[in-house]
């Protein structure tokens, strides 16, 4: 409790100072999010697409083939 006291009875000295350090440091987090995020995408992207899931795309290309003769 006395720290967080302490910390609002503190003056700042540059508040100006403050806010573009915290812009920098929220920029730097947000690319950061950015690439992890974007590996993981590309990780997803090169895995193969599992046998069941593709029997099934098959299946329904087939019928929409069928669909269109008629």
């Amino acid at each position: 409790m006395a720290n967080e006291t302490e910390k609002q009875a503190a003056p700042k000295s540059d508040g100006n100072s403050a806010n573009a350090r915290d812009k920098v440091e929220q920029s730097a987090r947000r690319e950061a999010l950015g690439t992890g995020l974007r590996r993981a995408y590309q990780k997803v992207l090169n895995e193969p697409i599992p046998d069941e899931f593709s029997a099934l795309l098959d299946q329904l290309s087939d019928s929409n083939g069928d669909r269109k003769k008629e």
